[in-house]
């Protein structure tokens, strides 16, 4: 606050001069409105007519850190919520003439993770900061505080322009419709509620600048938790549970030491022009590429290998789920598509070496 208008407020306060005529005077002496009104609210009614300074606030570093991990886990909650709608909408509603994004689970998982961990501390943290508020409404104006909120105000803004691009990118380059559209209405929603929520928290400020007591609820802050939630429940309705994650990442394991099988097998063709008779022959030279021959993760058994002819055989294994690999657009996981227990492939040097 300006020295000199903060003394000139206090000596017309003491003289008797209204709060009125003074933000008159300062008005025609071109000092802007928000000027005024914070030198009057310095100043409050006495008696004899002597102004009393009310007590200024001051932003302690407890506050300010409370004010930085309160929007730093609600950036992280907002934009794993975005990675986790992204995953559902491009798993469920695929679209073959754009590039297909593989089916693993590693982004969702890290997504409900980050949610899962800054969520509450969101909550924990918007309430205690609340409660400071509430006890001490001075502190609205914490300078910290308007600018972090004023930061988000303007990252959502910058994020609903980037989405309204994005979507006329996608339809251009011919992304399917439906799905384009819901992608984009994900991170509108997501935008939309942070902006819509925080705007409506600096108005609240403003008209409740003299209130004590609780604040009232925003709607669109309940609406945002709400949807938090859902989108939890749903990537855990994605994942399955841990034991099947677990499975999955065995048969994973499977599927790569096979394909490790496969070329060393090749490779041996190659160099002898025959097929093993046995797999355990590829761990009798380092010529094929292999030390140690790849076995079960969970069993330690050797994987199952058969020569139908000189040129024909069969590699398999035991298998705990089906189709761990997404097989849509993807010409390595279609070959390898398995179901529940034993499953043997069959497979042909003269056909690999022609893939």
């Amino acid at each position: 606050m300006n020295a000199d208008l903060n003394q000139y407020v206090r000596e017309a306060l003491a003289r008797g001069l209204s709060r009125d005529a003074i933000r008159s005077t300062l008005t025609g002496a071109r000092w802007r409105r928000d000027e005024i009104d914070a030198a009057l609210e310095a100043w409050a009614d006495g008696e004899a007519g002597l102004p009393v300074p009310r007590r200024r606030m001051s932003l302690s570093a407890r506050e300010a850190f409370l004010h930085l991990v309160l929007f730093a886990a609600l950036y992280t909650v907002a934009f794993s919520t975005g990675a986790i709608l992204f995953w559902i909408v491009e798993r469920y509603l695929r679209d073959a003439a754009t590039y297909a994004r593989s089916e693993s689970f590693e982004p969702l998982r890290w997504a409900v993770a980050a949610v899962v961990t800054a969520f509450p501390i969101y909550l924990w943290t918007s309430s205690l900061a609340a409660r400071w508020l509430a006890a001490e409404p001075e502190k609205r104006s914490s300078g910290v505080r308007r600018w972090l909120t004023y930061l988000t105000l303007f990252v959502a803004a910058q994020v609903l322009i980037g989405n309204f691009v994005g979507v006329l990118s996608s339809l251009l380059a011919g992304e399917q419709t439906a799905r384009s559209l819901l992608k984009a209405a994900v991170v509108f929603a997501i935008a939309g509620i942070v902006f819509g929520h925080y705007l409506s928290g600096l108005r609240r400020d403003e008209a409740e600048s003299d209130a004590t007591g609780p604040r009232r609820r925003s709607v669109l802050g309940l609406i945002g938790g709400v949807g938090v939630v859902l989108t939890l429940i749903a990537a855990f309705f994605a994942m399955g549970t841990p034991q099947r994650a677990r499975t999955r990442g065995l048969d994973a394991r499977r599927v790569s030491d096979l394909v490790q099988v496969q070329g060393a097998i090749e490779r041996r063709f190659d160099r002898t022009g025959r097929l093993p008779d046995s797999i355990f022959e590829l761990e009798e030279s380092h010529s094929d590429g292999v030390q140690h021959l790849p076995t079960d993760p969970l069993t330690r058994e050797p994987y199952r290998y058969d020569k139908v002819d000189s040129l024909r055989y069969r590699l398999g294994a035991v298998f705990e789920t089906a189709d761990t690999l997404d097989a849509w657009g993807n010409p390595l996981a279609r070959r390898w598509r398995h179901t529940a227990g034993v499953e043997m492939f069959d497979r042909s040097v003269e056909k690999s070496a022609r893939e």
